[in-house]
């Protein structure tokens, strides 16, 4: 469990730095904090899926785990979403997406591992 826990952490920041680089050079190219959350989580999401599954969770891909996958980021995402539009009223975007992204990465981690990848199957 502790091995799985640091890949799965050493994979998040990975994931976090390609979806933070996207997200805010959208931003700074003049695309809106919305669209580029969108944007950036679309392909975090993608690669969180590959690189969870083969490293961290040493799973078998299926294709009923990647849709049980994508439904719980679309989950987690929707809770981003609505912490980001509040927070946007609030403080500084660039604040806003780092204290959504918390929201986001805390449950979708625990979803993934309770739902996804159990190693009691």
């Amino acid at each position: 469990m502790f091995f799985e826990f640091l890949r799965y952490n050493l994979v998040g920041i990975f994931n976090t730095i390609v979806g933070f680089s996207i997200i805010f050079s959208l931003m700074f190219v003049g695309v809106s904090p919305v669209i580029s959350n969108l944007i950036g989580y679309i392909i975090g999401s993608i690669v969180s899926y590959y690189l969870n599954s083969k490293y961290t969770f040493k799973a078998k891909r299926t294709k009923r785990d990647a849709l049980k996958f994508f439904t719980i980021l679309f989950l987690s995402y929707c809770l981003n979403f609505v912490t980001l539009k509040w927070l946007l009223d609030i403080i500084n975007p660039y604040l806003a997406q780092f204290f959504s992204a918390v929201v986001y990465t805390i449950s979708s981690f625990l979803l993934v591992k309770l739902i996804v990848f159990r190693s009691d199957r």
